[in-house]
């Protein structure tokens, strides 16, 4: 017996994820991001949130060549 939502993957290993989901997870746009990893048994899928590669933060991100940089640490490279 399953709980939750059941999807077959079609023949080039895609599978839909129900609108239910993706509005909770507020992923419903074109273009949203969805991280994937394993844990040996099961596959997780996750809203992927873009952070600073230094120090983790979310707030004020500046992209540069498809990496983001908080203005804290930004600052702080430009003290150097």
């Amino acid at each position: 017996m399953f709980t939750g939502f059941v999807r077959e993957i079609d023949s080039v290993g895609r599978i839909v994820i129900p609108m239910q989901l993706r509005k909770e997870l507020n992923i419903v746009e074109k273009g949203s991001k969805v991280e994937m990893f394993s844990d040996g048994k099961q596959i997780i899928l996750k809203k992927a949130i873009e952070d600073c590669i230094f120090c983790k933060s979310e707030e004020d991100l500046t992209e540069f060549e498809g990496k983001f940089i908080c203005k804290a640490c930004l600052e702080k490279i430009k003290a150097e």
